[in-house]
């Protein structure tokens, strides 16, 4: 899971960092709005945690353009100010949750579980069952199967995690360049051998390439 951070205290925004690249999620870090806002232009994430007075463009104004770049996106705004009107104006401008600060991390990991439950009320996020024994999770990035971690490199969860979340449905190529490669310019060659790795560690037929379009992922019976 691609995890957006904005918290321009440095030594809360390392421990966070550390204990969310602990719990399995990739970790992109900013200490002030306009960093935030130049990597919301320049790729997508899963979640953004955003804190509200830093530097520069404050959290409100880099949630209102993560909401409108992306309207589906996944945000925590994060806050010392416990005053209504912060809550208030945080949830009109789109945001799933708010935190406040001091908190511990456990608390916001049950936050993330709970707004990906709501956006996916059908979905298990702890352990998608892709079939023949294989589980995927979500929130973790984690591949099991038959309850035995299966490893991943970086790229290939991020590929797996876009296939889950598109489950039998084809994944174009300018989608996956875009998520697993950041928009990077890639070649065909190299997205199917990164693909190919991936196969390796499914059962055979579980991801199909679908000529001259992309990828699927689908359950086998």
């Amino acid at each position: 899971m691609k995890v957006l951070l904005l918290e321009d205290d440095f030594s809360t925004n390392a421990a966070m960092v550390h204990e969310l690249e602990e719990f399995g999620f990739i970790v992109d870090s900013c200490l002030d709005g306009e960093s935030a806002m130049n990597l919301v232009y320049e790729k997508k994430h899963d979640l953004y945690v955003l804190d509200i007075n830093v530097p520069n463009f404050d959290g409100y104004e880099v949630l209102k353009f993560i909401v409108e770049k992306y309207p589906n996106a996944l945000t925590i705004m994060i806050s010392t100010h416990i005053e209504i009107e912060y809550l208030k104006k945080a949830f009109a401008l789109g945001s799933n949750d708010f935190l406040k600060k001091p908190f511990e991390m456990e608390e916001l990991l049950l936050r993330i579980r709970n707004i990906m439950r709501l956006v996916n009320p059908q979905g298990n996020q702890e352990g998608c069952d892709l079939s023949q024994g294989y589980t995927y999770s979500l929130l973790s990035g984690e591949l099991l199967y038959h309850g035995i971690n299966v490893k991943l490199t970086k790229k290939e969860s991020l590929l797996l995690r876009l296939l889950v979340q598109n489950l039998g449905n084809v994944v174009s190529f300018e989608t996956i360049q875009n998520y697993v490669w950041d928009n990077e310019e890639v070649s065909a060659i190299t997205i199917r051998y990164w693909v190919c790795a991936l196969i390796k560690k499914l059962k055979n037929g579980m991801i199909v390439n679908v000529r001259g379009e992309g990828y699927r992922l689908r359950k086998l019976s």
